[in-house]
């Protein structure tokens, strides 16, 4: 063979032997470099984000409260937030006041969102009136769903956009089937003053949590429903008045990890759901606002007072740098490699600003 053949085959064939792959390393996310992200509306005195949800780190959503009817809905593109821009004052769909309250989706074009609409009463008392509101985004715009003499919406959570569910005031709670809204039968005779909090479950097992506040404003009783048969009953209840709730879950709030455990948290801790039965996996004196996890060993749940948890599999681990009386982190959104986790702080002078920590 010519020496110079020789030569140029040796240099596109180097060898036959792959090159070992190296294994992805995932960072222990005790251990995350945090970046802290401030929202406020130009001119605005509360700005007040409640709730988050994304598809990617590069694609993220809040949502929540703004007084000038502005800044309600932010997007983040990996770089920097924006404003989405709902209202008609915008150029967006919607007109009249709003807020959201709830944010939840199955990929960048399937997203939905959840409030009330604002109306000024003519006659007072009350001075304000509210109705339903749901939006969803088809990945080119944001569109209303009209509800069925819906009020103020609190909770959305779904297996898909053809099995959703959204609860709200007055015991509401309405399943969309992708085609049509269906109010929901709750075996109550005290639906008024019911504020359904939260909604969720496997598709096959679906619960949520209420809460009603009586003539006594020290006395508030919680109720954890189980819809079955088409109807929601009441499995078990507690009740407050004028101190501490000993709780039997977390009271508030549901949340469903990627393996189908179903945890309770808010008042009392985090719970977990075995056999109709709430273990308690972790006990919390304030209140617990947010949870999410890529596993049952990789789980955020933040709170009051800045209160910031990691959970491995094996020990509740806090982050203590984000401490403060100041600062409530209200709701976590996290893939394997990052977690979003949105919040509000109390500026001297009033009024509220929306921080979020970028945590990788």
């Amino acid at each position: 063979m010519p020496l110079l053949l020789f030569i140029i085959i040796f240099l596109l064939f180097p060898g036959c032997k792959d090159e070992p792959v190296k294994p992805e390393i995932i960072k222990d996310p005790r251990t995350y470099t945090w970046t802290l992200d401030t929202l406020a509306y130009p001119g605005s005195f509360q700005t007040s984000m409640t709730d988050i949800w994304g598809c990617s780190p590069n694609d993220v959503y809040v949502v929540g409260h703004n007084d000038q009817n502005r800044g309600l809905m932010w997007h983040f593109d990996g770089s920097s937030w924006t404003d989405v821009e709902l209202s008609t004052t915008q150029g967006g769909p919607i007109a009249g006041p709003i807020d959201l309250s709830a944010i939840y989706g199955f990929n960048k074009n399937d997203i939905w969102v959840v409030g009330e609409r604002i109306y000024t009463n003519p006659s007072p008392p009350p001075n304000f009136l509210d109705s339903s509101l749901v939006l969803h985004y088809d990945g080119v715009s944001w569109k209303e769903h009209r509800l069925p003499k819906g009020r103020y919406v609190l909770g959305v959570w779904g297996t898909s956009s053809s099995n959703l569910w959204t609860c709200g005031l007055d015991g509401q709670i309405f399943h969309y089937d992708g085609s049509l809204w269906k109010k929901e039968s709750v075996a109550v005779n005290f639906l008024r003053g019911l504020q359904f909090i939260s909604v969720g479950g496997t598709g096959s097992e679906m619960y949520s949590f209420a809460a009603l506040t009586q003539n006594n404003p020290y006395r508030e009783t919680y109720y954890w429903f189980e819809r079955k048969n088409g109807i929601w009953n009441i499995l078990d209840s507690v009740y407050t008045e004028g101190g501490p709730i000993t709780a039997k879950w977390g009271i508030n709030r549901i949340w469903t990890s990627p393996e189908n455990t179903i945890c309770s948290y808010g008042i009392g801790g985090i719970f977990k759901l075995v056999n109709k039965k709430w273990i308690n996996v972790f006990q919390h004196e304030s209140p617990l606002r947010g949870m999410d996890g890529t596993s049952d060993r990789n789980i955020f749940v933040a709170g009051d007072f800045g209160k910031l948890y990691h959970y491995n599999g094996t020990d509740w681990y806090q982050l203590k740098q984000f401490e403060n009386d100041n600062v409530v982190l209200a709701s976590v959104w996290m893939t394997e490699r990052e977690t979003f986790i949105v919040g509000r702080t109390f500026p001297t002078g009033g009024g509220t600003t929306t921080i979020i920590l970028r945590g990788k």
